[in-house]
């Protein structure tokens, strides 16, 4: 018996061909077309179809590899139709990746053992995930599509020869029995790392926060040198850099008044940036902190990418829709620009498709480029498709995807807070399984808020959405679709009260995608609840609007009001006396002592709302 034909899913099929083969070898078996199959004593498997084409499934060989009487160089439709057929009637159970011993991996590997070696030797880390088996590097993803069959682990990078296959086997045999229980782990390959980060660039990041909190964004241009000679040694550390580029927007969009500018952002990115020069400098992981080491860009082999749901947002008339994907390792987003007065929806951009359905369904690719804040470039070729999905979400795993609100809520409780993780700009999205849609739909007149729950036996996770001029049609579409609701994906933040699930995304028999709908009046819902008065969350608005205005104009030269007593009322007695500390070096025209109690107190706050 060939476990390893047994274990090849039609989805796994899709992965080395593409769907439409697939559906198309499925009606034809459906329709009594299909191939008679038998396997030889030396594991040949033999299909023989209808018209008298023959095909040979060999052992150890690719799909693309095994011989067909078609002539087709690549995956046909017979193949795939022989697998289907001889999947059908298989039993075998299939043989983990973990299972494959050095033996057969080094007669896999043959003469390019000593590469993997090499590599191994550099050091790499591994994120496993067992359930489907799937082997995470910093810039590409394998998977193994059928086992420990070696013929069909797929590497989704475009570098050929591929070192990541034999590494991803290395580091699923180094994988403890707890992690394999657990269905996760992680895995350095190699030496321990290094800290390769120099003690200057740190020193350079943090001289950089400083003097913009001493002369204030507002009057941030004449560092325009400074920032330049920081960047150029940062760029192996890509967290860092981004950082920075992320603030120098900020400050540009102040200079023009755009409304893309938010004091409330400069201070979180401020922050930010100390508390990951801080971690990084305690002994803090470097390549989880900064992103050392993360490629700025890969090329990824054909790849398929499953819409998870697509967010519009707005500044001033410039509108653009944000597409999020799933593309069978992590997160990534791609971004379109909308013209004035048109309808999203509408909007062509891919392959000929509009926005509308793209964003419910999925693209596969051999033009794509994932880059390191997991963005998607979508390069113009003509081996790119669209085609439809089932919103079929329940195999993605954590951290991205979970069956309920209480292994959401467990998976963040060991996590790092949120402004040093990744700096990705997918890492706050999720998708929830519900059980029997989402419940008690409210909605709150004053706040223009819709919102609800998702709850299962030991959780409740809140769900919620305030109205948007821009998407003036997505309050209705989540009104009809929410209590149906089989998976809710959207971006998971803190709120008052806990974690809010701010959703993009629904699917109930399809996938519906709320910010493209058409503009309908919201149907009548039962009025939430006043809320109680939050003086703790008041006293933190307080501190922080307090911090925007140092950080916008100068920490000696900002005007503030006395917090301190306010904040230790409420029970914040450790921000209290870091505010009067801040307070006293201001007095005492301390510029180094203001900026160290300026970033002690925004980091604070930082936590107490993570």
């Amino acid at each position: 018996m060939r476990a390893d034909l047994a274990a090849l899913t039609p989805e796994a099929l899709a992965a080395l061909a593409n769907v439409g083969l697939v559906k198309r070898a499925q009606r034809e078996i459906e329709a009594g077309q299909g191939p008679k199959v038998h396997e030889d004593e030396n594991g040949v498997v033999v299909a023989t179809f209808p018209d008298g084409i023959s095909t040979q499934l060999l052992p150890g060989k690719a799909l693309k590899d095994t011989p067909c009487g078609c002539g087709a160089k690549t995956v046909c439709r017979h193949r795939i139709a022989a697998v289907l057929a001889y999947a059908a009637a298989a039993g075998a159970e299939t043989r983990p990746p973990w299972e494959i011993n050095a033996e057969e991996l080094l007669v896999w590997l043959g003469e390019r053992a000593p590469l993997v070696d090499a590599a191994e030797a550099a050091g790499v880390e591994v994120e496993i995930g067992t359930n489907p088996p799937i082997a995470r590097f910093s810039g590409c993803t394998v998977r193994f599509l059928s086992g420990a069959d070696l013929a069909h682990a797929r590497c989704d990078c475009a570098t050929p020869p591929c070192v990541h296959v034999p590494l991803a086997v290395r580091a699923f045999q180094r994988l403890s029995a707890e992690d394999r229980a657990r269905g996760a782990g992680h895995v350095r390959l190699g030496p321990p790392p290094k800290p390769t980060i120099p003690a200057a660039v740190l020193a350079g990041v943090e001289g950089l926060l400083g003097r913009t909190l001493a002369r204030g964004l507002a009057d941030a241009r004449g560092l325009a040198q400074a920032r330049e000679e920081v960047r150029a040694h940062l760029k192996e550390s890509p967290w860092l850099d981004s950082l920075i580029e992320d603030i120098e927007a900020q400050r540009e969009a102040w200079e023009i008044r755009s409304a893309l500018h938010d004091a409330g952002e400069v201070r979180r990115l401020v922050a930010e940036g100390w508390a990951r020069v801080r971690a990084a400098r305690n002994g803090g992981d470097p390549a989880a902190l900064l992103g050392l080491g993360e490629p700025l860009e890969v090329p990824l082999d054909r790849a398929r990418l499953l819409s998870l749901g697509a967010r519009l947002s707005a500044a001033g008339s410039a509108r653009s829709l944000e597409v999020l994907f799933w593309d069978g390792a992590t997160v990534v987003s791609w971004s379109v620009g909308i013209p004035d007065k048109v309808d999203p929806a509408s909007v062509i951009a891919v392959a000929g498709t509009p926005l509308g359905v793209l964003a419910g369904g999925q693209i596969i690719s051999r033009h794509l480029v994932r880059l390191a804040r997991r963005t998607i470039e979508i390069r113009r070729g003509k081996d790119t498709t669209v085609v439809p999905q089932r919103g079929a979400w329940g195999d993605i795993p954590a951290p991205f995807g979970f069956p309920g609100p209480s292994a959401l809520l467990a998976d963040e409780e060991g996590r790092p807070p949120s402004f040093l993780r990744p700096r990705a700009r997918t890492a706050a999205l999720r998708v929830v399984a519900t059980n029997g849609g989402v419940q008690g739909l409210s909605w709150s007149p004053g706040r223009q808020t819709l919102s609800g729950w998702i709850e299962d036996n030991d959780a409740q996770l809140r769900v919620e959405r305030a109205h948007e001029g821009f998407a003036p049609g997505a309050l209705a579409a989540l009104a009809e679709a929410l209590p149906s609701a089989r998976y809710v994906s959207g971006w998971l933040r803190e709120s008052r009260g806990g974690r809010v699930l701010e959703p993009i995304a629904v699917v109930t028999d399809h996938v519906v995608i709320p910010d493209l709908a058409p503009a309908a009046p919201i149907p009548a819902l039962p009025l939430a609840a006043p809320e109680a008065a939050d003086l703790l969350g008041a006293a933190l608005g307080r501190l922080e609007s307090a911090l925007d205005a140092l950080a916008q104009d100068g920490v000696l030269s900002a005007r503030i009001p006395p917090l301190g007593p306010a904040l230790a009322t409420v029970g914040l007695r450790a921000m209290a006396a870091t505010y009067t500390r801040l307070e006293a070096a201001r007095a005492a025209g301390d510029l180094g002592e203001a900026t160290k109690a300026w970033a002690d107190a925004a980091i604070s706050v930082a936590l107490a709302r993570a």
